[in-house]
């Protein structure tokens, strides 16, 4: 929790500064958007035992509020699954169990992203912070003479960072890459889950 306190210091430091620097600016290169976007990032779980997490496989939707100052809204989806074989002392597997986690993420962002260049293409560097609501699930099932499954769901409160860079070419298409860092823990069958990690990733989509 004391290293995801400073990461928060960190980027909103860094928003300060970018926003003190986009409010300087003249009336000219501020932007009047609204953004769809679809995406896909490759995670680094802060548990090893959450490796092999897949995702999040993301939708986003934003626009420009005021100034360089946005809202963006995405909805992502976060998998994992893992298969355990076990064995009798003669070597011969005797059951596996069969497991799948998952979360559902729904991330408001408050939205920093100032416009280097014209509308025909631009380049916009961004940076967003808000809290984070996901419905998450644990299903599992124990192939032993028959079968016996059980599974567990709970709705959980996060914090999400992230900053990246985004290009308008074309006037309307829209790429970017960018970083994150989410904050989400989940409890489960009595047990907690740390879904907690840093995100790298790639989106595409369109601006008008």
């Amino acid at each position: 929790m004391k290293v995801f306190m400073k990461i928060s210091f960190v980027f909103a430091a860094f928003f300060a500064v970018t926003f003190s620097s986009a409010y300087a600016q003249d009336g000219k290169s501020r932007s009047n958007d609204g953004w769809f976007l679809v995406g896909y990032s490759y995670t680094f779980p802060d548990s090893k035992s959450m490796e092999g997490l897949q995702g999040p496989a993301t939708i986003t939707i934003g626009g420009d509020l005021w100034r360089f100052i946005g809202l963006e809204l995405t909805l992502g989806g976060r998998w994992a699954t893992y298969n355990t074989d076990y064995y009798n002392n003669s070597g011969d597997k005797v059951a596996q169990d069969k497991r799948l986690q998952w979360a559902f993420d729904i991330k408001p962002y408050l939205m920093l992203q100032p416009k280097l260049g014209v509308d025909m293409i631009s380049l916009r560097p961004y940076i967003g912070i808000g809290p984070s609501f996901h419905f998450t699930g644990i299903n599992s099932t124990l192939d032993l003479i028959g079968q016996s499954s059980g599974s567990d769901s709970s709705f959980d409160v996060g914090v999400s960072v992230k900053a990246g860079l985004r290009l308008q070419a074309i006037k309307f298409l829209f790429v970017g890459v960018g970083t994150e860092y989410l904050y989400h823990q989940a409890k489960l069958n009595n047990r907690t889950y740390d879904f907690s990690g840093w995100t790298v990733g790639a989106e595409v989509g369109f601006i008008w």
